[in-house]
């Protein structure tokens, strides 16, 4: 125990000495929930699985679907959120399990099912950990599969949804924040998809002002990036010129529900799934228009 407290007790200070210096140059840091991890720790148990943009983007259009880049049309507001409309579900916690691609891909079929007309209802990511074991491969890069909390990726979890015909509820399926035996229940099921969309090409990201439409448009859109600073994060808009975040590798799954505008800086609004208690009411704010963290390199959605 003594042993645990001590090593717990480094980290926070090596955590103290790393928010003093990134400090100096951004406002966005201060002590969080994970200030008694390691670095190497805090990727381990929430950034399990890290992946390029390239190896993301073929796996996403492996199967066929049609890469959607919507125009943005004259008259898309200079702000917009998603929160305000309804059809967003509460912030929820992953706990100590590498599973926010679970969280993502529920967080954007929760969306679409209440922008189809249906009652807000928060759906399984449990069930997503348990059943969802598909791979994309993607010669010569390999697979790309999700393994519970050992990570994951939306795409495949999606094709796996439709083939269910839906998924369970929160009620009907609660999360364990661990890997379970799959207990998929289809009599019970709800939220038929008929198929997904990535925005994302195989030559590059996806331009932001059409996710910006796309979003207004369709609704919340699952996203991943480099989470790297997001540790340390809590509270400002993020900006990657001085927070020491990649585009080239991602390693954690959340969804986009908004965008503004503050001092001339456009920002996205992100929904995280580290809880209410961390970052801003558990989401978080990063510029919008640079390509941020790889934030525009792995964008999908449902369709329903």
């Amino acid at each position: 125990m003594k042993k645990t407290f001590a090593k717990a007790f480094n980290n926070w200070k090596a955590s103290k000495l790393r928010i003093l210096e990134l400090s100096k140059k951004s406002d966005t840091f201060g002590f969080t929930k994970f200030s008694d991890m390691s670095p190497a720790e805090f990727k381990k148990i929430y950034r399990p699985q890290t992946v390029s943009p390239r190896v993301l983007a073929k796996s996403c259009l492996a199967t066929g679907v049609t890469t959607v880049m919507e125009k943005s049309p004259l008259g898309i507001p200079d702000s917009f959120d998603w929160r305000t409309k309804g059809v967003v579900t509460r912030v929820k916690d992953q706990g100590q399990c590498g599973s926010c691609w679970a969280f993502s891909t529920i967080a954007n079929i929760e969306s679409q099912w209440a922008l189809k007309g249906n009652k807000l209802q928060e759906f399984s990511e449990q069930l997503i950990v348990d059943c969802s074991h598909g791979c994309s491969n993607e010669p010569p890069y390999g697979d790309v599969c999700n393994q519970g909390c050992g990570g994951g990726w939306q795409w495949n979890a999606y094709i796996d949804i439709e083939a269910w015909g839906g998924v369970e509820t929160e009620d009907a399926y609660p999360y364990t924040a661990e890997d379970g035996n799959c207990q998929l229940n289809k009599k019970i099921i709800e939220a038929p998809i008929k198929n997904y969309t990535c925005l994302s090409a195989q030559d590059g990201g996806a331009k932001e002002d059409d996710m910006a439409a796309f979003l207004v448009q369709n609704g919340p859109i699952a996203i991943a990036l480099d989470a790297t600073p997001l540790q340390d994060y809590s509270g400002g808009i993020l900006n990657p010129g001085t927070d020491g975040c990649m585009t080239t590798q991602l390693d954690h799954a959340l969804v986009i529900v908004g965008y503004g505008v503050l001092s001339g800086t456009n920002f996205w609004i992100v929904k995280n799934s580290w809880g209410q208690d961390w970052g801003e009411a558990g989401y978080f704010r990063i510029i919008r228009g640079t390509g941020a963290c790889g934030i525009n390199n792995a964008v999908s959605s449902v369709i329903m």
